[in-house]
C-alpha cells in the first residue's frame, strides 16, 4: 500500500512539474521577441515631376534623374514656399525644386512624412 501511495504521490509531483515547465517555456518566447528595428527617415531633394491626386503620389526626380514615387497620407506636411498646403496644389509647382522627408518601407513604398517645395 506504501509504494502505491508512493508512486501516485510522486507521478502526480512529475506531472506538475511537467505542466509548470511547459507553460514557462511557452510564456518566455512571447517576453523575448525581437523588436523591429526602427526605420529611420531620409530625405531626397530634387525636382518635382508629377503629382497624382487620386493615387496620393508624388514623384520627384533626384540630383541624378532617377524618378522617385513617395505615398502622400494625411499625416504628410506639405508646404509650398513656407505655407501650408494640400496635395492637389503641388500640380502647379511641377518643375521646381523640392524636398521630401520620407520612410523608405518594403512593402509600402516611400512613405512621404513631409513635403516642401521652394
Amino acid at each position: 500500500m506504501k509504494k502505491v501511495l508512493f508512486l501516485l504521490v510522486a507521478t502526480l509531483m512529475l506531472t506538475y512539474v511537467g505542466i509548470s515547465s511547459a507553460l514557462a517555456q511557452e510564456a518566455a518566447p512571447a517576453a523575448e521577441k525581437p523588436k523591429a528595428a526602427a526605420v529611420k527617415s531620409e530625405t531626397l531633394s530634387g525636382t518635382l515631376q508629377t503629382v497624382v491626386v487620386d493615387k496620393k503620389v508624388v514623384v520627384v526626380a533626384g540630383s541624378n534623374g532617377i524618378p522617385y514615387n513617395f505615398k502622400v497620407t494625411g499625416a504628410t506636411k506639405i508646404k509650398v514656399g513656407g505655407s501650408k498646403a494640400k496635395l492637389a496644389e503641388l500640380s502647379g509647382a511641377t518643375g521646381k525644386p523640392i524636398s521630401v522627408k520620407f520612410l523608405p518601407e518594403k512593402r509600402a513604398g516611400n512613405l512621404a512624412q513631409s513635403i516642401e517645395v521652394q
